[in-house]
């Protein structure tokens, strides 16, 4: 039987960049790999757009938000000659995003959801978001100290707090309302796992690949992805591990860049790799290695 993946992730959670290396991996066949193109649907052209960035070290470019580009491809594992095909649905993060923050979502995705055998989803290694500082947070949120508030209408307001005047501190000060969009990406991460187990999705038992993905910039800190999740990210690792009844999960380190853009000597090094193939790391349960496809082996070898 030929199984199914969707491929989800936040906006910048390196969805585009891991398709763009897939499809060169899979196509080029410079190094060992355990699944073999069996086809696609979709936009070649962007396709082969977005593979020859990142082929000649430029910025994979994001899909933009409104722009549909649905892709599937079809893979063969060489070995067994089991079949998936892995959905990367409107690529743009954004839609997963705006599920979130407006608790809508589009009938053709429920019906992918629904059918899926497996998710492959990406969370990236770069978390400054997060873990914003209290300075960083006011400042994201417009509030300044010793600034009065405006109203709707722009002029300024005055705050009445007996307490405050009394003791002579100089009122907390809001600038703009907190929105949903401000959301902590963990929180946004368990809504969408969250809302794959309720209506309108199929309720059942899942197989989820987490990928983070800028594995480089975790790298020194000496850890495997799960400990990483664990550490960083405390409430999906929770909330995986307290929901082993709606999913399985196996978790992943990939780099499919491997590079820092901007650093020309490391681009240079890079450059001089005998196949392209040799930049992408992957770091899973086995071990690691250059083969980007295993996670998908791993959703491809669950069984009835």
């Amino acid at each position: 039987m030929d199984a199914n993946f969707v491929v989800m992730g936040l906006p910048e959670s390196g969805k585009t960049t891991f398709l763009a290396a897939l499809w060169h991996l899979i196509e080029a066949e410079d190094t060992d790999c355990s699944l073999a193109l069996d086809g696609y649907s979709g936009n070649l052209t962007y396709l082969n757009k977005i593979a020859e960035a990142w082929r000649t070290f430029q910025n994979v470019p994001r899909t933009p938000y409104g722009e549909e580009v649905n892709v599937s491809i079809g893979l063969r594992n060489q070995e067994t000659g089991e079949r998936g095909t892995a959905f990367f649905p409107d690529v743009a993060g954004e839609v997963f995003d705006r599920q979130v923050i407006d608790r809508r979502c589009r009938s053709e995705f429920v019906d992918v959801v629904s059918a899926d055998d497996g998710v492959l989803f990406f969370i990236t290694a770069n978390t400054h978001e997060d873990f914003l500082s209290l300075a960083e947070l006011n400042a994201r949120l417009g509030i300044a100290a010793g600034v009065a508030p405006r109203n709707a209408d722009g002029a300024f307001t005055v705050q009445n707090n007996s307490d405050t005047e009394n003791s002579g501190a100089t009122p907390a000060v809001h600038g703009r309302p907190w929105r949903r969009e401000d959301l902590p990406r963990q929180v946004k991460i368990v809504q969408i796992l969250s809302d794959l187990q309720r209506s309108p999705f199929a309720q059942r038992r899942r197989r989820i690949a987490i990928m983070i993905s800028a594995w480089d910039l975790a790298r020194g800190m000496n850890m495997t992805p799960r400990d990483w999740l664990a550490s960083h990210m405390p409430l999906v690792d929770q909330y995986l591990k307290t929901n082993n009844i709606a999913f399985e999960h196996e978790i992943y380190g990939v780099s499919a860049q491997e590079v820092d853009l901007r650093n020309t000597a490391a681009v240079d090094t890079a450059a001089k790799l005998p196949q392209s193939s040799r930049r992408i790391q992957i770091v899973g349960p086995v071990g690691d290695g250059h083969d980007l496809t295993l996670p998908l082996v791993w959703l491809m070898s669950a069984t009835e």
